[in-house]
């Protein structure tokens, strides 16, 4: 079978940024927008019928589909050479141009919230608005949030300022060059590449890793920006939340969650109450590796049995793939639909975005973007990234409003399909002893990164966000002690730290609180619900293929709480935390009795 390895975005697309066609696009989109104003203002205020929501909603999305189109072809190219300053220009005169627009828009806002909570509900249980009732439900509870046509109209001309500093921090890590001796050869590396070597079997170059990433985010430079940066994003986040008369200043994170505030320090707090569980898994690491603890910071990472072998990017493919049959016909023939049609990306090059991401929206192919090194963990972040093209091809059914996931359930099918690969190389015949003992850690090590290091991040987030509430000032000493309190919370004293509290520059390297605040809690949210999920899995095989992709295809139709409360799964409850740590409970107890 023959793939293709990168993306083809001509095929789906424009051929460039100065393609007619995009022109004339961008030219019809901005007419229907002006034909929409002309059609809807002053009337979303007096309707009367179910009618006239269905047909607003369907008007809506005709002028999203030829949005997306747009933007994320702007984004993909972005994303192929985040310097190319065509592109990013032309992406700047796009979002300036949809601002003025989109201040001609805030009278839908304003008329919704006129239009009032009993219409509103009305409307939500009308048969024919079925696909949009949690929406309309969502907006009633959203409309003491919204602002004054005026205020919101303010906000959004201060949006471009948003995404100017945004475009900041990704130029600014773009430029970011790390240099290193290798093999007594001065290379060049990429941040993903330089990462990839903390997991090397050597221990010299794992401290040389550490100490070259370091380096640089250490340099006086870059940390003046990046600490920089980092209060202005986060002094945003404390405005949006203090003119929206938000409880907390996670509340907005867990609304556009669906996700209750009790749901989320639930979350939060079984996590942290099983951090004992983390500090088992250093223990049985140090044991692998022939070390006392506490653990030096260098070897958290390091493969517990040495290993040459190497992937191709055919091998990692045929992994994949063989999971996916043996999974489901739906889930093989899509994995195979992007290999053939160029829709991922796999190698690393200068000025490629770094890490991985699936992206995808309504009428929108799926398209894949990875930076495969040749490692195993490459074969779980090709499934992990598959899985979310998977649930964006599922979720097509759903009306273009409702057709995102919130990110508490957008992780699921990404994290099950990572599962599953684990469970498929677990039990392959052909493998040793140390290879079983090699894979179950590297999952344990998965497991721990999702869930209990992404609760850390959050409460480091947490921590921040209420103190410059509070009118404390950041420094980045003190964004590193912060740090490293939420650090130590997690490892107590199994992990030895190779810099000082005030040195602990390591939340400058995490993309995610620069760019969606409190977005990490999503992931170990997932990472729970995936372990109930396969629970279902392993004693309902049948049923549970077709319950699973009736979740998947609900998109952002219904709640979290309310839909996989129709699967048996109460998030609201204590057991639903505690099945899932008992569940890695017994992955600990099946490495200890490997290891003995």
């Amino acid at each position: 079978m023959t793939y293709k390895y990168n993306w083809n975005l001509e095929k789906y697309f424009y051929n460039w940024i100065d393609d007619k066609n995009l022109e004339n696009d961008l030219k019809s989109v901005i007419q229907d927008i002006q034909n929409f104003i002309k059609k809807y203002k002053w009337k979303i205020q007096n309707f009367q019928k179910a009618e006239e929501v269905l047909q607003y909603y369907q008007d809506d999305e005709k002028i999203s589909l030829k949005l997306n189109k747009i933007f994320h072809y702007l984004f993909y190219k972005n994303s192929l050479n985040t310097q190319d300053q065509a592109i990013i220009k032309k992406t700047m005169e796009v979002e300036n141009l949809f601002v003025e627009i989109q201040n001609q828009l805030l009278f839908v806002q304003e008329e919704f919230k006129k239009l009032g909570k009993t219409k509103l509900k009305e409307f939500s249980e009308s048969p024919i608005l079925k696909s949009y009732k949690y929406l309309l439900d969502d907006k009633i509870k959203s409309l003491k949030h919204i602002l004054s046509k005026k205020e919101e109209k303010l906000l959004n001309e201060l949006s471009p300022i948003d995404n100017q500093i945004e475009n900041l921090y990704n130029e600014f890590h773009s430029w970011l060059s790390f240099k290193i001796k290798l093999n007594w050869e001065n290379k060049v590396l990429t941040e993903d590449e330089v990462r990839s070597l903390r997991s090397n079997p050597d221990p010299k170059i794992r401290r040389l890793a550490y100490k070259t990433l370091r380096e640089v985010y250490w340099k006086k430079w870059n940390k003046t920006v990046l600490s920089n940066i980092y209060s202005t994003f986060v002094k945003q986040w404390w405005l949006s939340v203090k003119l929206r008369k938000y409880k907390t200043v996670m509340e907005p994170r867990n609304i556009s969650e669906w996700l209750d505030n009790k749901v989320v320090d639930l979350l939060m707090q079984q996590v942290m109450e099983n951090y004992y569980l983390f500090q088992r898994y250093v223990w049985l690491k140090a044991k692998l590796l022939w070390k006392k603890l506490p653990l030096a910071i260098q070897d958290i990472q390091a493969p517990v049995v040495e290993s040459k072998t190497k992937f191709t990017k055919e091998q990692a493919i045929q992994k994949h793939l063989d999971v996916m049959k043996d999974f489901d016909e739906t889930f093989y023939n899509y994995s195979v639909d992007l290999l053939k049609k160029w829709r991922v990306d796999f190698d690393p090059k200068q000025w490629k975005r770094w890490g991985a991401f699936a992206s995808y929206s309504k009428w929108q192919e799926s398209f894949v973007l990875l930076n495969f090194t040749w490692k195993l963990n490459d074969i779980s972040t090709l499934s992990h990234e598959f899985g979310h093209a998977i649930h964006g091809h599922l979720s097509q059914i759903q009306p273009e409003a409702v057709y995102d996931s919130p990110l508490s359930l957008a992780e699921t099918a990404s994290i099950f399909n990572e599962m599953l690969l684990s469970e498929h190389l677990l039990n392959d015949k052909n493998l040793t002893k140390e290879d079983k003992i090699n894979l179950l850690e590297n999952k344990l090590g998965d497991v721990f990164s999702t869930i209990f290091r992404q609760i850390q991040y959050v409460d480091f987030e947490k921590q921040v966000h209420t103190n410059i509430q509070q009118n404390k000032q950041f420094s980045h000493q003190d964004y590193c002690k912060t740090w490293r309190n939420t650090q130590e919370k997690m490892t107590w004293k199994s992990i030895k730290y190779d810099v000082k509290a005030e040195e602990e520059s390591s939340w400058s390297m995490i993309p995610h609180i620069f760019h969606t605040p409190f977005y990490c809690y999503a992931y170990a949210f997932g990472n729970i619900l995936t372990f109930s999920l396969y629970n279902k899995y392993k004693t309902e095989w049948k049923k549970f293929v077709q319950d699973y992709k009736q979740i998947l295809s609900s998109g952002g139709s219904i709640p979290p709480k309310e839909l996989l409360a129709q699967f048996g799964i109460d998030i609201t409850k204590n057991k639903f935390y505690q099945d899932a740590f008992k569940e890695i409970e017994k992955m600990l107890n099946l490495l200890e009795s490997l290891i003995k």
